[in-house]
């Protein structure tokens, strides 16, 4: 992950929204790039983030569409029952490495 302004085209975990991910997916992983994964199921769902550095990675990748739609008030409801067990286990992980 960098600042420039490329395009990013790829996700972190390309799998998050469809795959139920072990410890040993993220394995090999830093912890920005766990963040980043963690947002990205998120993102994918057209989630915009206060945060400048997460807004900035994720408008700057080529799947990335806000949605005006996304349910901030219960951010839970976006997501399907695979990307919220995955959110947790990033999270974990993320605690893990600290």
């Amino acid at each position: 992950y960098n600042n420039s302004s490329a395009t990013v085209s790829s996700y972190v975990l390309p799998e998050s929204g469809t795959k139920l991910l072990s410890t040993s997916d993220l394995q090999g992983l830093n912890a920005q790039q766990l963040r980043i994964a963690r947002n990205e199921i998120y993102a994918r769902h057209g989630r915009t983030f206060k945060d400048a550095e997460l807004q900035n990675y994720f408008a700057s990748c080529s799947w990335y569409k806000s949605n005006s739609a996304y349910n901030y008030a219960d951010e839970n409801s976006n997501l399907n029952s695979i990307e919220k067990q995955n959110v947790i286990t990033i999270k974990n992980y993320e605690d893990s490495i600290r």
